[in-house]
C-alpha cells in the first residue's frame, strides 16, 4: 500500500509539472498571437475617401439593376463586395447586377470595401421594390379611362377633358431631357420628370388657348400657355373667369389629390386644406430642382407646373400649390436654374 501510494504521489506530480508547461506554452503562445494581432491592428490605416455607391431608393418588382461602388482613392484598388439581405449570396465586383424579387417588400443593400492592410469600410441602403400596377403603389389617384401613348418611349399617359383642353392627368415622364426625382426612373414613373423653362419648350415662349410650343411633349400636344391655364381655372371655378395672376383660391384643393406613395401620404399633413381632387387633375407635390436638377427642393410640401408663356428674357411663370393652403397662385422664376413639373395640353378632341 505505501509502495502504491508513493507511486500514484511521484505521478501525479509529473502529471502537474506536464500541465503547468503545458499551460506555460499557450500562455506563451495567445501572448505572442495577441501581440501580433494587436501589431497588425495598429498598423492598419483607414481608407481615404467616401464609399459611394448608386444604389436606388425604388426599383421595379422582378427588376434586374445594376448598381456601382466608388468613392475610395487610396487604396487605388480595394476589393468590393455587396451583400443584397434575403435576396442573393455575397457578389464580388466594384460593379454588379442585383435580381429583385418579384413581390413587394424592402430589402437592405449593403457594399464593402476592404484590403489588407486597411479598415474595412462599407455603406447601406433600403431598396423598396414597387409595383407599376394602377392604385397599388402610388393610391388615391384618379384615371378617367381616357390614355394617350407617347410613342417616343411607349409609355400611356391617363388625360382629362377639362374646359376647353384636354389635359394630361400625371406629369411628363419623357427621359429626353430633364431628370426623374433622386434620379432614378422608378420615381419618374410615378411622379414624372423636372424641366427646366428652356428645357420644356425648347426656348419657345407662347400665348393663346392651345398655341403653346410641343416642347418635350408628344406630338400633338403642348406646353400649356397662360390662356390654357386661365381656361382651366374657368371650368374649375363654376365657368366664373379667373384672371392667370389670380391667386385661385380654393382650386388648389380642387386640383390636388390625397395620394400615398408605398403607404405614406404624400402630401404633409395640414389642418387647413383638403385634398379632393374634384376634377382628377391628380396634383402630386413633387417640389422642384435647382442646380441643374441636382438638388430638389419641397417634395412633399409643393408642386410646380410650368406656362409657356415668358415673363420677360430670362423669367418665365410657373403655378404651384403649397400644402397649406387651398389656392392655386402663380409666380415667375429663372428659366434655367428651376426645375418644375409639365402637363401637356391639347384643343379637346
Amino acid at each position: 500500500m505505501c509502495i502504491f501510494a508513493s507511486c500514484n504521489g511521484s505521478m501525479m506530480n509529473k502529471i502537474r509539472q506536464y500541465i503547468q508547461l503545458a499551460a506555460l506554452v499557450v500562455s506563451v503562445c495567445l501572448s505572442a498571437c495577441t501581440k501580433e494581432a494587436e501589431e497588425e491592428e495598429s498598423t492598419s490605416k483607414s481608407m481615404k475617401g467616401y464609399l459611394h455607391n448608386d444604389i436606388p431608393s425604388f426599383v421595379f418588382r422582378n427588376d434586374y439593376v445594376t448598381v456601382t461602388a466608388y468613392g475610395i482613392t487610396d487604396p487605388a484598388e480595394p476589393q468590393y463586395k455587396w451583400y443584397a439581405s434575403g435576396i442573393s449570396d455575397t457578389l464580388s465586383a466594384a460593379t454588379v447586377t442585383i435580381h429583385f424579387p418579384d413581390s413587394l417588400g424592402t430589402f437592405t443593400v449593403t457594399d464593402f470595401s476592404s484590403y489588407t492592410g486597411y479598415y474595412t469600410s462599407s455603406n447601406s441602403r433600403d431598396v423598396a421594390t414597387v409595383d407599376t400596377t394602377f392604385n397599388t403603389s402610388l393610391k388615391n389617384v384618379v384615371r378617367s379611362g381616357k390614355s394617350f401613348l407617347d410613342k417616343r418611349d411607349n409609355k400611356h399617359y391617363s388625360y382629362e377633358t377639362i374646359g376647353n383642353l384636354d389635359w394630361f392627368t400625371q406629369n411628363l415622364a419623357y427621359s429626353g431631357a430633364g431628370a426623374p426625382y433622386m434620379g432614378s426612373p422608378v420615381t419618374g414613373f410615378f411622379f414624372g420628370y423636372y424641366y427646366s423653362w428652356n428645357e420644356a419648350t425648347g426656348g419657345i415662349s407662347a400665348e393663346g388657348l392651345g398655341c403653346g410650343p410641343q416642347g418635350v411633349c408628344p406630338e400633338g400636344w403642348c406646353i400649356p400657355t397662360n390662356e390654357d391655364w386661365e381656361d382651366l381655372a374657368m371650368a374649375m371655378n363654376g365657368g366664373e373667369p379667373l384672371a392667370f395672376s389670380d391667386k385661385w383660391q380654393g382650386l388648389g384643393s380642387k386640383a390636388s389629390a390625397n395620394a400615398t406613395f408605398m403607404g405614406i401620404d404624400m402630401w404633409n399633413y395640414s389642418n387647413e386644406t383638403e385634398h379632393t381632387n374634384d376634377f382628377g387633375w391628380n396634383a402630386l407635390p413633387t417640389g422642384n430642382t435647382s442646380n441643374n436638377h441636382s438638388d430638389i427642393n419641397g417634395f412633399d410640401s409643393y408642386g410646380f407646373w410650368w406656362s409657356a408663356t415668358q415673363k420677360n428674357d430670362k423669367q418665365a411663370y410657373y403655378r404651384y400649390i403649397f400644402y397649406d393652403y387651398d389656392n392655386f397662385p402663380m409666380n415667375y422664376t429663372a428659366k434655367e436654374d428651376f426645375g418644375a413639373s409639365i402637363r401637356c395640353v391639347r384643343v379637346a378632341q
